[in-house]
């Protein structure tokens, strides 16, 4: 116990001194790559800067409540976001994992054994030739590393980083289940307002069939455009049922989304009117900070920093200490007595001398690694700068879009009113009638999908941002 006792301090202090190789991880300048402002329409503001996982509802800023269930739905039940939290758990577990290789590993090992001696043998060392023996024993060992290079710390460190890597993954898919949801959502209720329309329409052409045989029947006008009413009829009916296919596409795509089984999923219709909110643009360092999947490439990328580390590690000396301590008698009678204790203590020491290049090739393959996520982070950055410039365009071409088919759709129900009146009066013939319908119902399809799609670009503008402003 003497020697114990000043054994271990030795080694305590040898273990606090100890080093770590490899260098700590700094994120990479990237400001050439990015642009200091998004061109920002007019009347936009920049935002404030948010979290890297910052949670935001905004899906809220629609205000839709059926959109609020569906989501609610989606994040209890969808099965792609209960994957991404057993990944992360996963690869907290194995963090927990590398944090346990600092503490020391201790087993209890008991044995009994009953063994005889040859007494043919020349070398029966310890015992009588031919005997037969007992041996009991109850000891607990210990098995313990000083980290003097840092090799357990650097793979603590890759570990922790892998772990926040996989929850930005699962923010990230998160956030893709929700907007991809609330795009098919608004999509769909974007037909709804289509399929509207298209009975209005069709009502309409049902009483232009009408009277069209009336005239006809009174000699008023020839069968001509009887027959015109009756094609224009039917086409707009047969327009309508493709639309409705289309919807019900869409409303298994949303029972997926929510992981519920399409058969027997129905979500009433509604017609798409409202405009979506006005959502404000951030500045490049911002959207470092907000994305998930750019904070799980920096991350990834820390995690191969680290690993850097524990190949450099490979190449010094691997100092542990080995200890054994219990009980061992030859009978269970005295086997608890004092005199059977037995323990043991020493470090042990290996030295990489000759492994053909093995610690080398890995250290080459860890840098290797580094370059390529790196490469990946930078490549993710520019993507994001992609995804939310074309975002921003896309939301101001479609306002402009929706101002000016609203202008259109005023005027074409005016043409149609007139034409009628001029029908009516005898001073044009049917087809002016039908071209100014048909002019009607393709600016109110083209309104209705510029309005679908106004909330769907939100939508991908919000995700481009990574969910929140």
């Amino acid at each position: 116990m003497k020697h114990t006792s000043l054994l271990l301090p030795s080694l305590l202090a040898l273990a606090l001194s100890a080093c770590t190789v490899g260098e700590d991880y700094a994120r990479p300048d990237i400001s050439a790559q990015l642009p200091t402002q998004f061109d920002l329409p007019d009347g936009w503001k920049i935002a404030e800067p948010g979290g890297a996982n910052e949670a935001t509802a905004w899906w809220k800023a629609f205000r839709d409540p059926k959109l609020d269930q569906l989501i609610d739905r989606a994040d209890a039940n969808n099965q792609e976001l209960k994957a991404a939290f057993a990944r992360v758990e996963q690869a907290r577990a194995i963090a927990g994992g590398a944090r346990a290789q600092q503490l020391p590993f201790i087993d209890f090992i008991p044995s009994a054994t009953r063994e005889r001696r040859s007494a043919t043998t020349s070398n029966n060392f310890g015992g009588t030739a031919g005997s037969t023996t007992t041996l009991l024993s109850l000891p607990f060992q210990m098995q313990y590393e000083i980290d003097l290079w840092g090799r357990i710390r650097r793979s603590v460190e890759a570990a922790d980083y892998d772990a926040a890597a996989s929850e930005s993954e699962l923010q990230s898919v998160l956030l893709v289940l929700r907007a991809e949801l609330a795009a098919n959502y608004f999509s769909m209720r974007s037909l709804d307002a289509e399929i509207h329309t298209f009975r209005n329409a069709i009502a309409l052409r049902r009483k232009s069939l009408q009277l069209n045989k009336l005239r006809f029947g009174a000699g008023d006008t020839d069968e001509v455009d009887v027959s015109r009413a009756e094609t224009e009829l039917a086409a707009t009916e047969a327009e309508l049922a493709s639309l409705k296919l289309s919807r019900s596409d869409l409303e298994d795509s949303i029972a997926l989304l929510v992981g519920a089984p399409s058969s027997g999923f129905h979500i009433p219709a509604s017609p798409l009117t409202s405009s979506p909110p006005r959502i404000p643009a951030s500045v490049p360092c911002e959207l470092l900070e907000r994305r998930p999947d750019v904070a799980a490439a920096e991350r990834i990328m820390a995690a191969e920093n680290a690993r850097i580390g524990v190949a450099q590690a490979a190449f010094y000396p691997t100092v542990s200490i080995s200890a054994t301590a219990g009980l061992e008698s030859a009978s269970s009678s005295n086997l608890f007595d004092m005199a059977s204790r037995s323990w043991g203590l020493g470090p042990q020491i290996s030295l990489p001398v000759l492994d053909g290049g093995n610690n080398r090739a890995e250290l080459a393959r860890s840098y290797a690694r580094y370059d390529e996520v790196a490469a990946n982070y930078k490549q993710t950055i520019l993507k994001a700068v992609s995804e939310v410039d074309r975002a921003l365009k896309e939301v101001e071409m479609l306002d402009q879009q929706a101002s000016a088919l609203a202008r259109t759709v005023r005027a074409a129900r005016r043409t149609v009113t007139l034409s009628q009146e001029r029908y009516a009066a005898g001073v044009v013939d049917f087809f002016e009638v039908v071209d100014a319908q048909r002019t009607l119902l393709d600016s109110e399809q083209q309104a209705d999908r510029v309005t679908g799609a106004r909330h769907v670009a939100a939508v991908t503008l919000i995700r481009a941002l990574g969910g929140s402003w």
